[in-house]
């Protein structure tokens, strides 16, 4: 009787927590009376407090591409951890029981630019792929973390403390224009989420602006012999081809990379290649391999601008792929991928492990298959195709293609005939 008393008075106590004295008296005797059942009322209680429990937590549950269910719980080494479930039942049960087992986790608010850059991220995070993910975690490591900034009191934050610390930071890193301008977006984006999430009432940012800060940059420009391959490079390159396709015809990355040298493609569409994606005259080019670096797995998804083009199909990339596949008839690679040995599909990385390879076979200075982009491009522009024509050849826009994959392309002796036949013609 004592026991049942106990945890009836206990129950009550719970339950009339709020009420006024009247209100307390009248449950009070429904309980004791049996018009109220008591373990209904408990049970009532505790999801009461369940849901409470999840409206207060500060980070977004969410279901990934995997269908698993996501969110994320405070951490005192990192600021946050990322916890993952099969089913949304089955977070929901773990951010309760965290905040069980740690009360006063519960009640943190929007206090610091820390607790905003978190909360905004865990808005972001959402929205956003698993490798855009990754390297949101990589620039907070290396913009944030161990600073005094992010331990700022957001409410007390001002422009010239945001002026000081990105300064600050883009020397001490010595930033190119795009990091810093990739820092000042999270900022920027994390002030914002504080203020629509009413922690602070101004904006600091208001007058501040990306580009107020690239005199601080570095400019990280790469000598012209290592973003292209010369004609004297592709010419050695080539023989290796030539060389390995007949000692090692079955070593199919090799022909991928020539395909690259030919194409300019990326080499995550090269491995995207599909048998059905090779036309008469010329090949489809719609989708990509990516990796995803949470799950670790490789995925086929759309190209990097999310559009179909078409690259034309000329006698030597039809003698190559004519190649390709009597080779991997013969030693049963045969299938629906363009480019596949005995494992299946060849990846991304394979490929760009043999360019590298084959530029030491060579020795000639060591470039990746994004050169073949540049030189490619180059080449058709030095050529007098048009940037509308190249950019759409390659896959990416005018800007782009102007602003980082045009560069001259052509040696001493044909700028000596051009000067020779200006200089001819002023004569006449």
């Amino acid at each position: 009787m004592e026991i049942t008393n106990c945890v009836t008075q206990e129950t009550t106590n719970a339950a009339v927590m709020g009420l006024g004295s009247n209100e307390q008296e009248m449950l009070n005797f429904a309980i004791k009376n049996g018009i109220i059942n008591l373990p209904h009322l408990q049970d009532q209680i505790e999801m009461m407090k369940n849901a409470e429990i999840l409206q207060n937590h500060q980070y977004k549950i969410w279901q990934g591409n995997n269908q698993k269910w996501y969110t994320y719980l405070p951490d005192g080494k990192d600021g946050r951890k990322q916890v993952k479930r099969s089913t949304k039942a089955a977070i929901e049960k773990a951010v309760i029981q965290y905040y069980r087992q740690n009360p006063k986790k519960e009640e943190r608010k929007i206090k610091t630019f820390k607790d905003a850059y978190e909360h905004w991220r865990s808005v972001q995070d959402t929205l956003v792929c698993h490798n855009t993910v990754c390297k949101y975690n990589t620039d907070r490591k290396r913009y944030f973390d161990n600073t005094s900034f992010v331990k700022k009191n957001i409410q007390d934050m001002t422009e010239e403390d945001i002026k000081v610390f990105i300064v600050k930071t883009v020397k001490e890193k010595a930033l190119c224009k795009k990091a810093c301008k990739t820092l000042f977006s999270y900022i920027k984006n994390t002030i914002y989420s504080a203020r629509v999430n009413k922690a602070i009432v101004g904006d600091p940012m208001e007058f501040l602006q990306a580009k107020q800060f690239y005199q601080y940059c570095v400019e990280k420009e790469k000598p012209l012999e290592q973003k292209i391959f010369s004609d004297l490079d592709l010419n050695s390159l080539h023989e290796r081809f030539d060389l390995d396709h007949e000692k090692k015809p079955d070593y199919i990355p090799t022909y991928a990379v020539q395909l690259a040298s030919l194409t300019g493609m990326r080499v995550g569409e090269i491995v995207a290649l599909k048998w059905e994606d090779i036309k008469m005259d010329y090949i489809v080019i719609n989708k990509s391999e990516k990796y995803d670096r949470i799950t670790k797995e490789y995925f086929i998804d759309k190209t990097k601008n999310k559009k179909d083009r078409v690259f034309p199909k000329t006698k030597e990339i039809e003698k190559l792929f004519n190649t390709v596949k009597y080779v991997e008839q013969i030693n049963g690679f045969l299938c629906e991928w363009v480019f596949a040995d005995k494992d299946g599909r060849i990846h991304a990385p394979k490929v760009s492990s043999c360019i590298k390879n084959k530029c030491k076979q060579q020795g000639i200075r060591n470039r990746g298959i994004h050169s073949f982009r540049k030189t490619v491009n180059s080449k058709l522009k030095c050529n007098g195709v048009s940037t509308t024509v190249a950019a759409s050849l390659l896959g990416h826009t005018e800007e782009v293609n102007e602003k980082y994959y045009t560069f001259d392309t052509t040696d001493l002796k044909y700028k000596t005939k051009i000067i020779e036949d200006i200089e001819v013609k002023q004569q006449k």
